[in-house]
C-alpha cells in the first residue's frame, strides 16, 4: 500500500492504493481570486486536466464530480458551457452554491477509480441531458457504486415534504438497481436553502421514514452531512446527494463511534452516524460525517469562538478514526464549511498546523444545523484491510 499526496498547479490530490486492486484518487481545487466565473472556468480546466495527464486518469476512470459555486442561480448554465463542466461530465456531477473561501467564483471535489485488472464502468445513465436528478451506476467484479445526485423538489410546500418526495425518488431509483435504501446506501448529503428555518423539517420527515425502514439507534443509520447549500431553483429548499453500494452485506457497515467525545445524533432527535466504516477484502472507507464542537452529551463547545471550534472539530474527528486504527494521515480529502466566510483568516494557521500537509481540503461557505456551531469538517479516508470480504473492485 502506498499513499501519496501532492499538489500541482494548486490542485491537490490524493490517491490509495492496495497490491490486490484499484487506485482511488480524490482531486479538490478552487480558482485563483480576481477572475471572471467563465475564465475561472477555464483555470480550473487546465489545472484538472494537468493533473489527469501527470497521474493516467482519463474520463474512463471519472467517477464522480461536485461543483462549488459562488452564485449558482447565475451562474449553474454559464458552467453548464464550459470545458471543465465538459471534462468531467461522463461522471456523475453534483453543483451546490457553497462560495469557496480560497478567493475564486469556483470549486470542485472529482474522484477517479482506475485498475490494471479491470474498472468499475459506468452501466446507465438516466436524464444525463438534464444534469438534476442523475443516477449514474458504475459496475465492478464484486460491487456496484450507485451515485444519486442532484435530487430536489420545488413543488412542494416546505422542506418536510420535499424531504419525503425526495427520498421516495430515491428509493424509486435503488429498486431500480435492486438496491435499498437500508441495506446498500452508506452516505447522503443534503444541502438545505437557509439552514436555521428549513433544516427542522427535513430532520422529522427523514426520522420518520428511518423509522419505517429500520434504520434505527438500534440498528444503524447512514453517515450524512447536513449543511446549508442552495440549487440553482430557489424553490428547492433541499438538494440531496447518495451514495450506494450493490452487493455489500451489512457485515461490512461498521458505526464510527467515540462516545468519550462526541455523543449519539440521537440524543438530540436527528439520526445519521458519525461516520461509517465500510470494510472491503483489500481496504476500508472511513466515511467520516458533517463534524462540529460537540461534548458526549450533545452540547456545543466553545460557543463564539471559531478557532476553539476547530480545534475540538477537528479532536473530534481523531476520536471516530482511532478505534479503526486510522489517523489523519489516512484521510484522503476535507471539505470544510464556515457559517461566517470572514473567518477563514482567523484558522488558516490552526488548519496548517493540525491538518497533515498535502491532504486535499477545500473550505467553503456553508451554515452548519445549529446557529452555534460556526464550523464543521466531513471527509472520507482509506486504510488498509484484509478479511473475507470480496476486493474493492
Amino acid at each position: 500500500m502506498q499513499t501519496i499526496y501532492d499538489t500541482i498547479q494548486g490542485i491537490k490530490y490524493s490517491y490509495f492504493f492496495t497490491a490486490k486492486g484499484v487506485q482511488e484518487s480524490f482531486i479538490t481545487a478552487d480558482a485563483s481570486s480576481g477572475l471572471s466565473f467563465e475564465a475561472a472556468a477555464d483555470e480550473l480546466a487546465d489545472k484538472y486536466s494537468a493533473v489527469l495527464l501527470e497521474n493516467a486518469l482519463d474520463e474512463t476512470t471519472l467517477q464522480f464530480t461536485r461543483f462549488y459555486l459562488s452564485d449558482i442561480t447565475n451562474d449553474y448554465n454559464v458552467l453548464l458551457k464550459t470545458r471543465i463542466f465538459q471534462l468531467v461530465s461522463g461522471g456523475a456531477v453534483s453543483f451546490v452554491q457553497q462560495r469557496p473561501l480560497g478567493g475564486g467564483q469556483l470549486g470542485m471535489l472529482v474522484y477517479h477509480i482506475k485498475s490494471e485488472c479491470g474498472s468499475f464502468r459506468q452501466a446507465f445513465y438516466r436524464h444525463r441531458s438534464a444534469y438534476g436528478s442523475q443516477k449514474v451506476c458504475a459496475t465492478g467484479k464484486n460491487y456496484s457504486l450507485l451515485w444519486t445526485t442532484g435530487f430536489t423538489d420545488s413543488a412542494a410546500p416546505d422542506s418536510e415534504i420535499q424531504t419525503q418526495n425526495i427520498f421516495s425518488e430515491l428509493s424509486s431509483t435503488l429498486r431500480d438497481c435492486r438496491m435499498t435504501l437500508r441495506r446498500n446506501t452508506v452516505r447522503t448529503w443534503i444541502y438545505v436553502r437557509d439552514i436555521d428555518n428549513n433544516y427542522a423539517g427535513m430532520v422529522k420527515a427523514r426520522r420518520e421514514l428511518f423509522d419505517k425502514i429500520d434504520l434505527t439507534s438500534k440498528t444503524r443509520y447512514i453517515a450524512s452531512t447536513g449543511i446549508e447549500g442552495k440549487a440553482a431553483d430557489p424553490h428547492c429548499l433541499l438538494t440531496l446527494d447518495a451514495l450506494s453500494i450493490g452487493n455489500i452485506n451489512e457485515e461490512q457497515i461498521i458505526r464510527m463511534e467515540a462516545e468519550e467525545n462526541l455523543s449519539s445524533t440521537s440524543v438530540y432527535g436527528v439520526t445519521f452516524e458519525r461516520g461509517l466504516r465500510i470494510r472491503f477484502g483489500d481496504r476500508s472507507h472511513l466515511y467520516i460525517s458533517g463534524t462540529a464542537s460537540i461534548d458526549n452529551k450533545g452540547n456545543i463547545l466553545h460557543e463564539g469562538d471559531v478557532c476553539r471550534q476547530l480545534e475540538r472539530t477537528i479532536d473530534n474527528i481523531e476520536a471516530l478514526l482511532s478505534p479503526h486504527n486510522a489517523t489523519l494521515n489516512d484521510m484522503q480529502y476535507f471539505i470544510l464549511y464556515l457559517r461566517n466566510p470572514l473567518h477563514f483568516p482567523l484558522i488558516t494557521d490552526i488548519l496548517s498546523r493540525r491538518i497533515p500537509e498535502g491532504i486535499p481540503l477545500l473550505a467553503v461557505e456553508g451554515a452548519v444545523c445549529r446557529p452555534g456551531w460556526l464550523v464543521e469538517i466531513e471527509g472520507v479516508g482509506i486504510t488498509p484491510d484484509n478479511n473475507d470480504f470480496p476486493e474493492f473492485l
